[in-house]
């Protein structure tokens, strides 16, 4: 009787190996599920494959360690996301995982290429389940490449920072790190060509494989980038700002002059969480953000400017949306969007409102000092003049504050990034999505209908930024399929032109400022935002503070801005 059970179970395991997928790693076998498209397209989806040790107890505020030997284990649930400050799933401090999309039928010897995409949520928020999504398995994985989705620390577990090194910081670009030396020590297991791994992501996501790119630790890993909407040289995705709010945090916990990594291994995630709640002040400035990537001596050991000119060329595809600021100016307001105008506001916007919220918001006298008036007036004048005063609208005024905001945030910094980058041998192409449909659908009570941060989101991935799904209609098509088809090309190829796309011109001396305005249809237009461009280098030529970097003169005299 007992080898007749024997025997069953082992018919049952059989039966079942037959049908799941099997993903063979350094660290064991992880049994997937196989998903079957309408389309006929068939994919093998593995979900929470650890590629680290629980960065937990002994290990919080250390650099992530292999993961340990698992032999078998199923990889059907999505893992928890990382520690932060809201999410609708379960969060815990073990959240080093992968998800994992291959193509079902097995590549030939050279293997597939490779999309190790990361989340965005300016490094305060986000996990890889906004991604994990049948559309993404379906419209990239299904065309043909491996998708990788990894977690990484967020907030202060994966970029507090002391001022003293006894925390250097960064640990959730070292997870990165971690998760791609994972990926390509089991290139075999994931069908994936290690000479053709494309990394991407889209907001924080953007800026950090804009700071894989050019880190020594990781620039050589893999051969590609995307980038959408963000960048390494933005302020919010590089300050020292974490430094000042976690050191109030070690003070707050009753760890100065203690050893200070021991003392916050000691502490519960619930006193962490209190403490980082406490240690937060917020002074109306654009970068409101707790923690980011800053310089540790290891993965960031000077200013990304500087490392730019020794990492590997690659060819990137990058992008920015017609309004990057309305997102958090105009679309949404109250908690969590402290730009947000509320609605009495907006309904009443006036010339004298704009010119406040640009002295109060975006050109702020902590930075400025006795420059401030003058550098308000001209920032507030350089953006009013796009149109005489007759034409100067409420919806003309709301735009322009966001507009504002968004050059500062997203567009220069990206821009400054590729002009280093095109001195030093890159090739980059350029996207700037201008199709408003979806919006105007979506969103009929905005003010202004333009494309804005994360409105690509559903594009791309099929699931707006915030999980909902909006559903696509056929007006939308032309733009999706443009959309993905550009991003598909580009990670198979290098290239973003295809059959439905040939409209791409990378960036050159002669063009600097070329791009792709993709829409329903796609054109070879210039200049990129180039007003703007030559607008914010006159002000950090003219001032001594610069907005998009954060920086004083006097502390970037070596970094051409």
């Amino acid at each position: 009787m007992l080898l007749l059970l024997l025997g069953c179970a082992f018919l049952l395991q059989a039966m079942s190996s037959a049908s799941d997928p099997v993903l063979e790693t350094d660290i064991g076998r992880f049994v997937g599920t196989l998903l079957t498209f309408e389309s006929g397209v068939k994919v093998d989806a593995f979900y929470g494959v650890p590629f680290a040790k629980p960065p937990v107890g002994p290990l919080r505020f250390e650099k992530p360690q292999d993961a340990e030997f698992v032999e078998e284990r199923e990889a059907k649930t999505m893992p928890k996301v990382c520690i932060q400050v809201f999410s609708p799933f379960e969060q815990s401090e073990d959240c080093l995982y992968m998800n994992v999309f291959r193509p079902h039928e097995k590549s030939d010897s050279v293997g597939y290429p490779g999309f190790f995409y990361i989340h965005g949520g300016a490094y305060q928020v986000g996990y890889s389940h906004q991604h994990t999504t049948d559309y993404v398995a379906e419209h990239y994985a299904g065309q043909g490449m491996t998708v990788i989705i990894p977690h990484y620390r967020l907030g202060i577990y994966g970029f507090a920072a002391t001022t003293d090194k006894a925390i250097p910081g960064n640990y959730g670009l070292h997870d990165l790190h971690q998760a791609l030396r994972f990926t390509r020590r089991n290139a075999k297991g994931l069908y994936l060509d290690n000479d053709r791994i494309t990394v991407g992501g889209y907001s924080a996501g953007s800026a950090a494989a804009s700071a894989l790119s050019i880190s020594p630790l990781t620039h050589n890993l893999f051969s590609q980038v995307v980038q959408f909407s963000g960048s390494t040289l933005a302020e919010w995705a590089f300050s020292k700002r974490g430094l000042e709010v976690t050191d109030r945090v070690v003070k707050i916990l009753g760890c100065a002059g203690k050893d200070v990594k021991e003392c916050m291994k000691s502490k519960t995630v619930e006193e962490i969480e209190n403490a980082a709640k406490q240690a937060h002040e917020f002074d109306g400035e654009i970068n409101y953000f707790d923690y980011s990537p800053t310089i540790d001596g290891d993965f960031i050991p000077v200013h990304p400017s500087f490392l730019i000119s020794s990492a590997k060329p690659k060819p990137t595809l990058a992008s920015l949306n017609e309004n990057e600021g309305l997102l958090g100016s105009i679309y949404y307001s109250g908690e969590g969007w402290n730009h947000g105008l509320p609605k009495e506001k907006k309904d009443n916007f006036t010339v004298e409102d704009f010119k406040e919220h640009i002295r109060n918001t975006v050109v702020l006298r902590k930075f400025f000092g006795d420059q401030h008036e003058e550098a308000a007036k001209e920032v507030a004048d350089f953006y009013l003049s796009t149109v005489e005063p007759k034409d100067r609208t409420k919806e003309f005024l709301l735009d322009m504050y966001a507009k504002a905001i968004g050059d500062v945030m997203f567009v220069i910094p990206q821009l400054r990034e590729f002009r280093h980058k095109l001195n030093s041998g890159w090739t980059v192409y350029n996207i700037m999505s201008t199709y408003n449909g979806y919006i105007k659908r979506n969103f009929p009570h905005v003010e202004v209908q333009k494309t804005t941060h994360g409105m690509d989101y559903e594009f791309l991935y099929g699931r707006e930024a915030f999980g909902r799904t909006l559903g696509f209609t056929e007006e939308d098509e032309p733009y999706r399929k443009l959309l993905v088809d550009s991003i598909v090309s580009f990670v198979k190829t290098g290239s973003p032109k295809s059959d439905s796309n040939p409209n791409f011109e990378a960036i050159s001396s002669a063009k600097p400022l070329v791009y792709t305005d993709l829409s329903s249809e796609a054109f070879v237009k210039s200049p990129y935002f180039g007003r703007e461009f030559e607008f914010w280098d006159h002000m950090a030529e003219k001032y001594r503070y610069d907005l998009m970097s954060g920086t004083y003169k006097e502390d970037r005299e070596r970094v051409e801005l």
